[in-house]
């Protein structure tokens, strides 16, 4: 790759070139191309029979039965989200709607605002804050608004501060995250909610139900006849 883009090419063409290697380097380097491809800006082919991988590197995917037949040319949230016909259905999968995840961006409207407390608030306070929005958990913030953790309404109980009773919360992602990479943190931390951060600014939280319900709004997006149903 370092060889081919020292002669400067207009169009660049990669067959397969991170095929040879195990998971964790193959996404190590398709990271460090996808860096390299926003200094260079380079038109190229690349070529992968890996359609996680076409959806994570392409901006246009096109989609080559036997013969050289191109099946569907799209963007990859239209690949996942419509496939043209059978061929392309089979070929990305009945899990399509989890790929599409990667190509789903968080918005705003995705986002839960729970109630948010600060680590110098009384406990007393941080229950009538809860109390007041229905809610069996809270937001923490430090004195510098920054994300310090969460505190569920068993332990807003009794006297002392929220910094006492808070727990740490280490499952939160960048606002210009996808839906998957907010996903796999809240695997990862076993949490029930991720927080969005823009910066250092707390912006919301991802539940499993609103990841859910922003899935949905976006394959309804694509096609609102079918929901992203196989034609």
């Amino acid at each position: 790759m370092a060889r081919a883009l020292a002669a400067d090419p207009p169009v660049l063409l990669v067959d397969e070139p991170f095929s040879a290697v195990d998971p964790v380097v193959r996404e190590r380097l398709q990271s460090e191309f996808l860096r390299l491809q926003q200094a260079v800006r380079k038109t190229i082919v690349f070529v992968t029979h890996d359609i996680e991988e076409a959806v994570r590197i392409g901006d246009r995917i096109a989609v080559m039965s036997q013969g050289g037949r191109v099946e569907q040319y799209a963007t990859p949230a239209e690949l996942l989200g419509r496939p043209a016909n059978d061929f392309v259905a089979d070929f990305v999968g009945a899990d399509r709607g989890l790929k599409r995840l990667a190509v789903t961006g968080i918005d705003p409207q995705d986002l839960e605002r729970p109630p948010v407390v600060h680590v110098a608030d009384g406990l007393a306070d941080a229950r009538a804050a809860q109390e007041r929005a229905g809610a069996r958990w809270a937001v923490v913030l430090d004195d510098d608004e920054k994300l310090h953790g969460w505190l569920s309404l068993e332990r807003s109980a009794g006297a002392g501060t929220v910094g006492s009773a808070a727990r740490r919360m280490e499952a939160w992602v960048p606002a210009d995250a996808s839906l998957k990479a907010a996903f796999a943190t809240m695997l990862q931390h076993e949490a029930g909610w991720v927080a969005v951060l823009d910066g250092d600014r707390f912006l919301g939280v991802l539940t499993p139900e609103s990841l859910h319900a922003a899935l949905r709004r976006s394959v309804e997006g694509t096609v609102p006849e079918t929901a992203g149903a196989t034609r």
